[in-house]
């Protein structure tokens, strides 16, 4: 038994709902093709039981409590709030989560059991810090963020690590709820620090707010999104809006999967035709998609390389064990995990959306500081 929370009903739906598709879909793959009662031991594959949490601490919390009886090895979670609020429990329980939360607080060493495949959301800022500060010197930087756990996590280190940095000045912080319906307040407060760069800390559909009121405003400013900002289907349905935007990431694209063809598009192509959906449609076929397969892979692969694949101890043991976990050619590199530092990669990948289009642009290698994991030294 492997548990799933999704938000597919709640403030972050927008993306929660191809993540989650991506990696339903790929269970039931693995469950089809794979010789799971060689590799798991059971015939019966991967049971997964999920349910829409519509991003709700409380729901994810009694979803948690129904299941964790059973002693499921592992769990595939999803916000930032919940998934921190729930870390104790599964450090307790011994029970592998793997998030599409990329909060560099999962990586303290009381969060044991906690894993991701993503560049952490901080270092996602700093990245796009180091590109503004070897591409543009002389800018104006200020983040832009929700106010929930997932939009304040990258608060201190990113403004930290960007006042570091030559060519950038870093400018008052700005607040944009999830449920924006306009940011024209942000765009004037923007403007009025001299911000040309907003870094945000966001999902797809407040970036739209946010894009559609610089476009109001008429304002010189660069938008430079965080992990959950861009995908294609946003891109395709505004693409003057998005032209320009700036975005990164450390797997690949739908575009760039399709066109590459590693193994991990096989499930991919697969799993969207067994499931009569429309590979041409942007809402689905999107980089959250891709990002969904990749969380159920590293939980598969982790289980088949375990001496016992029903033990979360022994789950997390081959995680750690793993060589070179790349999620069949899913990611922009191997990426391999450390006890005393989760953190699987320190490169992401920036974009930038150009005709509606998300056009690869360079990589950016970050150093791996441990005074950038719990206990923070910024």
């Amino acid at each position: 038994l492997v548990p799933g929370l999704y938000d597919l009903g709640g403030a972050t739906a927008d993306v929660g709902r191809p993540t989650g598709l991506g990696s339903r879909d790929a269970i039931a793959w693995i469950n089809e093709n794979e010789d799971v009662e060689d590799t798991l031991g059971t015939s019966d594959g991967i049971a997964h039981e999920w349910i829409d949490y519509a991003y709700m601490v409380d729901e994810a919390q009694s979803h948690y409590d129904e299941f964790a009886p059973e002693d499921p090895p592992a769990f595939i979670g999803w916000g930032t709030a919940d998934t921190e609020a729930l870390a104790s429990n599964v450090a307790e329980d011994e029970t592998v989560y793997v998030s599409a939360s990329y909060s560099d607080n999962l990586l303290a060493p009381e969060n044991g059991y906690n894993f991701f495949t993503n560049l952490d959301y901080t270092s996602q800022a700093r990245a796009h810090l180091k590109w503004i500060s070897e591409n543009d010197p002389d800018s104006t930087a200020a983040l832009i963020h929700n106010p929930t756990p997932f939009g304040t996590t990258i608060v201190e280190g990113a403004n930290a690590y960007g006042q570091s940095l030559e060519g950038v000045e870093m400018v008052d912080n700005i607040t944009l709820e999830l449920a924006a319906s306009d940011a024209s307040n942000q765009v004037t407060r923007a403007e009025n620090n001299g911000v040309d760069y907003l870094i945000h800390q966001n999902t797809g559909a407040p970036m739209q707010v946010l894009l559609d009121s610089i476009d109001s405003a008429g304002a010189d400013i660069t938008v430079m999104g965080l992990t959950w900002t861009v995908d294609e289907g946003k891109a395709l349905d505004s693409p003057e809006l998005f032209d320009g935007v700036r975005y990164v990431n450390s797997n690949k694209s739908f575009g760039e999967v399709e066109s590459e063809e590693p193994a991990g598009w096989q499930i991919i192509e697969e799993s969207i035709e067994r499931e009569g959906r429309d590979i041409e449609d942007p809402t689905v076929a999107n980089i959250n998609y891709v990002r969904g397969v990749v969380h159920a892979l590293l939980i598969y692969e982790a289980m088949s390389a375990a001496d016992d694949p029903s033990s979360g101890a022994a789950v997390r043991d081959a995680i750690f064990g793993l060589d070179n976990f790349d999620a069949r050619g899913l990611l922009l590199e191997p990426v391999n995990f450390q006890e005393g530092d989760r953190r699987p990669t320190m490169t992401g990948r920036t974009y930038e959306v150009q005709d509606g289009e998300m056009v690869p642009d360079q990589d950016i290698e970050l150093p791996r500081r441990e005074a950038w994991i719990p206990p923070f030294e910024f």
